[in-house]
């Protein structure tokens, strides 16, 4: 795992799908942000940490999604770091029960065989108002960017480099993704918009890009977002089911996939982007002995 410098202490670790930043305390004692995949991550992390002498003293979460907090536990375990996470996160880690609020497509037995590895209990609780945070002498301020989670948050190095999590994913991701995953739709193009006014030398967007000026980037993630539900849009004919509607949206991106995880996403996702569109009065819901069927307004 390549170790990059972004700016003065504020480092990047490249993982195997997003980067993991890294700020260094002094000379071999760190925080890192994020700890990336259990199995993809876990063994080229360990590696970087060991092999450069460093002191992992703690770590800060974005957000409860198994790509960012795969190895927070065994981190926690291994070196005796803290972790802190903001409190709507916090609770979702507590346990595979709890984790299957951020992937509620899932059955309960399957979250449970899926997510025992990324759970974990958040030493330091991180206000849902907060905006800096004193952890492990070294004050990071706190950005509140929900909607992609629950309790996404950025994070500003004391270095002034803003880790916005996945709040924004990089152009290549943007060229290559099916349907970008949102809780809320609304919230995310709120706390995206709120991204303008933000000023930072430099900005690091965790799947998986470095950048300087975040400008056109914002755009084009809002763009991406409202392009997404044209197209959603484009698939429904008047008084389709759930399962017609993403049916032929899947046939038409050309979405195929066996495994139980990933379809579990992309239907969370599908829903997710449903149940905004009602509320902008772009779809109306029609219910049949309670099975829903939907229609354009």
């Amino acid at each position: 795992m390549e170790l990059r410098p972004v700016l003065g202490s504020t480092y990047v670790a490249d993982g195997a799908t997003a980067l993991l930043p890294i700020y260094k305390l002094n000379s071999t004692d760190i925080v890192l942000l994020d700890t990336g995949y259990a199995k993809l991550d876990r063994s080229a992390l360990t590696h970087l940490l060991d092999d450069n002498g460093f002191h992992l003293k703690g770590i800060l979460c974005s957000h409860a999604h198994f790509d960012h907090t795969g190895n927070v536990r065994y981190l926690q375990q291994r070196y005796g770091a803290l972790a802190a996470a903001q409190l709507i996160e916090a609770g979702i880690s507590v346990n595979p029960d709890a984790y299957r609020a951020n992937y509620v497509a899932l059955t309960y037995g399957r979250s449970r065989a899926y997510f025992l590895e990324e759970c974990f209990t958040a030493d330091v609780i991180i206000p849902a108002d907060a905006t800096e945070l004193n952890f492990c002498g070294a004050r990071f301020g706190i950005l509140q960017l929900p909607g992609h989670s629950a309790g996404h948050i950025g994070i500003v190095t004391p270095d002034g480099v803003a880790y916005l999590g996945d709040c924004l994913i990089s152009r290549s991701e943007i060229e290559g993704a099916k349907l970008p995953t949102s809780m809320f739709i609304a919230r995310d193009l709120e706390s995206k918009q709120s991204l303008y006014s933000l000023r930072c030398p430099a900005y690091i967007v965790a799947h998986k890009e470095v950048l300087t000026d975040i400008t056109d980037l914002i755009g084009e993630n809002i763009r991406f977002i409202r392009d997404k539900a044209r197209e959603m849009l484009s698939c429904l004919q008047d008084g389709m089911t759930f399962d017609q509607w993403i049916y032929e949206f899947c046939k038409k991106e050309n979405v195929r996939t066996h495994n139980q995880l990933k379809f579990s996403i992309v239907e969370r996702n599908f829903s997710n982007f449903v149940a905004w569109m009602e509320d902008e009065g772009l779809v109306e819901i029609r219910r049949e002995f309670c099975a829903k069927k939907y229609y354009r307004t």
